[in-house]
């Protein structure tokens, strides 16, 4: 960052932080409040705002001191995914927004200029309701960490949920074709797994050939491949640009994640055919042994325009294999389980769609006219 003045930065996205000193905390760290701001006037005018709230002792720490109590008395149970999105949250959107009040500050109207603040994110696009609301969720958590309750309800939000355009059947087909004429390609094999087992992205990237018992015909899912920003190694939120980040093998999204899933008879003549060493990853990588999940999703991509398809997320792949399950009348028992879900209701609600080809089969067997 570019000196700009008395304790105030230019960040390379082109906002100003300033920093004002407030001390230091109980492990005798110097302790620092941050405010961001577009312009150097705007930034200068909070930072006094800022100081003459610091004055004022009979209240709670600035409400960033509070976020990052509430992220380092949690972070040492959470996988690295899971502290790097409530980092990259507090980073980009509550300490910016609300750090420099104090917690009793922050009302319920003050959470919903703050919200109405979210319309419009870092990058341009507006965020989503969803989003939104999460974002003040995690607000207000901390703030009921703290013993206050002063946001005893969330911003009122109007969630639209749009109807998942899965891939049409000729589509799958078509893609299936390819896969099969070019299974001497790791990637080919792999997408083929995820279109006949649901397996996730990250899961499929960190799956070996040990994890796959060819006698039994039974994938084991044990692990789970993710980049995550390196904060422990200049990756902190005042570097967030600087790129540094680490690979991550850890469990996966949850223990109802780590499974067991049978393979289809077909599929697994396939896996058999080209079956290779324990160790060796099933989706391979030009400098790596493993490919990450951004490789797999580029490879992906240029497999769909070899094809002459429109492209679609990687992840539908897993919704098309749900959804093609409950079509065909299987145990949704069964299929939980295999999808990795907590409970059968989370695969109802999220993973399964239905398609029109069911609707009109529904309405022929209510109907009964006949002319």
């Amino acid at each position: 960052m570019a000196k700009s003045g008395s304790n105030i930065y230019k960040r390379k996205d082109g906002r100003y932080e300033g920093r004002i000193l407030l001390g230091k905390d109980g492990q005798n760290k110097t302790r620092y409040l941050s405010v961001y701001a577009k312009t150097l006037r705007e930034v200068r005018k909070k930072m006094e705002e800022a100081r003459g709230r610091t004055k004022e002792t009979e209240f709670s720490p600035p409400f960033e001191i509070c976020v990052e109590k509430w992220i380092q008395n949690r972070k040492r149970n959470w996988k690295p995914t899971t502290y790097d999105v409530y980092r990259r949250i507090a980073n980009r959107y509550i300490i910016p927004g609300l750090g420099t009040f104090r917690a009793e500050e922050i009302t319920p109207d003050r959470l919903i200029r703050f919200s109405d603040g979210l319309l419009e994110g870092r990058t341009g696009k507006p965020l989503s309701e969803q989003y939104r609301k999460y974002i003040c969720s995690f607000v207000r958590r901390i703030l009921l960490s703290e013993g206050i309750n002063v946001c005893p309800q969330l911003p009122e939000y109007h969630i639209s949920h749009r109807e998942m355009l899965l891939p049409e059947a000729d589509v799958l087909k078509k893609l299936e074709n390819y896969l099969l004429e070019h299974l001497e390609e790791s990637t080919c094999l792999g997408i083929l797994l995820v279109r006949y087992t649901g397996i996730r992205i990250g899961e499929l990237c960190a799956l070996q050939w040990k994890d796959i018992d060819l006698e039994k015909g039974v994938l084991t899912v044990r692990r789970n491949l993710q980049r995550v920003r390196n904060y422990e190694n200049g990756g902190s939120y005042e570097t967030e640009n600087t790129g540094k980040t680490k690979l991550s093998f850890q469990l996966p999204k949850t223990s109802n994640s780590v499974r067991k899933i049978p393979l289809a008879d077909g599929l697994l003549k396939i896996v058999r055919t080209y079956a290779r060493s324990p160790e060796e990853y099933v989706v391979t990588g030009k400098r790596a042994k493993w490919a990450e999940v951004r490789t797999v999703q580029y490879r992906f991509a240029s497999i769909l325009k070899k094809c002459g398809l429109q492209p679609f997320h990687f992840h539908l792949l897993r919704h098309s294999f749900a959804s093609e399950c409950i079509y065909k009348g299987c145990d949704l028992k069964s299929l939980s389980e295999i999808l990795g879900h907590s409970s059968v209701q989370i695969t109802m609600n999220i993973y399964v769609h239905s398609n029109m080809g069911a609707k009109k089969e529904m309405m022929n067997l209510v109907c009964g006219i006949t002319q």
